[in-house]
């Protein structure tokens, strides 16, 4: 069995793996994503799979047509990933018209919910991070459900190395961890490199701006396909927060082709926020909810939910849930829609961050009810 252990769920086609000896921990709610060709005509892929943007997108594209084809075949393996992730761990089935991928102003793919499938109860709740890639008429996609992770894939083609690639691309550090291997591995495991430092600059959001040698690479261990990459120079002045820290990148080789993928979730250690830092998201969520709405007026901590934000119950419960899984803290938030509804009165944004700070990280064994809001 090689490092990504296969298993088709849809077609011959369409393809997801698992890397397999590696802790479970690592890759928790997951999809991982291969597309080796186009399923039919890509025009009529294009008006499958792409929303009303997207479509116009690719309709306006002009250029070399395999870039144009790589594009689409991304788009749909991607959307594939998106759509699979949600149904296996949110029961949430959408088509792929409704999943709508945008770069942010690094080229960095985001996940939208298109028109009209812009609820609130999907738009708030359901934003995986993703990383794309593509070579020679193949492309991969990794889909986590975890918005805060960082995530990267990349793959490339043996056949497409230079000569001169080894003196390019890496420091005579990494060429001697290349030295120890065998003869006949050591093209291969060049590839797995580079393709290391491709997705950690792809999970990072910038790629490879701050030079190839800010990857460093400074351990690979053959057995498991794992490589080890440590940030340095303008990389590292970009993250200062991962001085120190390596991070994992899995590879495989299937074929001509080499793979890898890391995630990396921020925040293992949290810091309990202030109470500041907590008014502030709920500003910042309340900004988003709020941007399609019919409300003039910009929010401030004394806007009410209800009588001023124009809220319903159903939009009441996917707050307190994005809320939920923005601090991974329960909280009692029945009991408080519960009361503001006995006593018919309602919420400001300002109370609701006092309710949240109250009830995040609080000491063990205190009652909900033990602070209310008056």
């Amino acid at each position: 069995m090689n490092a990504f252990e296969t298993m088709v769920y849809d077609s011959s086609v369409t393809q997801t793996w698992r890397p397999a000896g590696r802790p479970e921990h690592a890759w928790p709610d997951s999809v991982c994503c291969r597309l080796d060709a186009f399923p039919c005509a890509p025009n009529i892929l294009a008006d499958l799979i792409l929303s009303p943007a997207e479509r116009e997108h690719w309709n306006s594209m002009r250029g070399v047509e395999k870039r144009r084809h790589e594009w689409l075949l991304g788009r749909s393996v991607a959307k594939d990933a998106v759509r699979l992730l949600l149904e296996r761990n949110t029961d949430l089935h959408l088509p792929p018209t409704a999943i709508e991928i945008v770069p942010d102003p690094y080229g960095r793919p985001l996940v939208c919910v298109a028109p009209p499938f812009r609820a609130a109860t999907v738009r708030e709740r359901f934003q995986p991070s993703l990383s794309i890639a593509h070579s020679q008429g193949t492309a991969v996609a990794l889909a986590v459900l975890d918005p805060a992770a960082w995530v990267g894939i990349d793959l490339e083609s043996l056949a497409r190395r230079r000569e001169d690639f080894e003196s390019i691309a890496f420091s005579p550090d990494e060429r001697s961890l290349l030295d120890v291997l065998p003869p006949d591995l050591r093209r291969e495991w060049a590839l797995r490199m580079w393709c290391a430092k491709e997705a950690v600059g792809k999970a990072l959001g910038r790629g490879l701006s701050a030079g190839l040698l800010a990857f460093q690479i400074i351990r690979v261990d053959a057995a498991s396909g794992t490589i080890e990459v440590e940030l340095r120079a303008g990389a590292l002045s970009q993250f200062p927060q991962l001085r120190g820290k390596s991070l994992i990148v899995y590879t495989t080789r299937e074929s001509s082709f080499v793979f890898s993928a890391i995630i990396y979730q921020q925040g293992a250690v949290r810091m309990r926020p202030s109470r500041q830092e907590i008014l502030d998201y709920l500003l910042q969520k309340m900004g988003e909810l709020t941007q399609d709405w019919d409300y003039p007026d910009p929010v401030s901590p004394e806007s009410r939910l209800f009588t001023e934000l124009g809220f319903e119950s159903l939009d009441a419960v996917v707050l307190c849930t994005a809320i939920q899984e923005h601090y991974h803290t329960p909280m009692p938030f029945a009991e408080l829609l519960a009361e503001i509804g006995q006593q018919q009165r309602d919420l400001s944004i300002d109370e609701l961050a006092e309710f949240v700070d109250t009830h995040l990280g609080g000491p063990a064994g205190t009652s909900p009810a033990t602070r209310r809001i008056q």
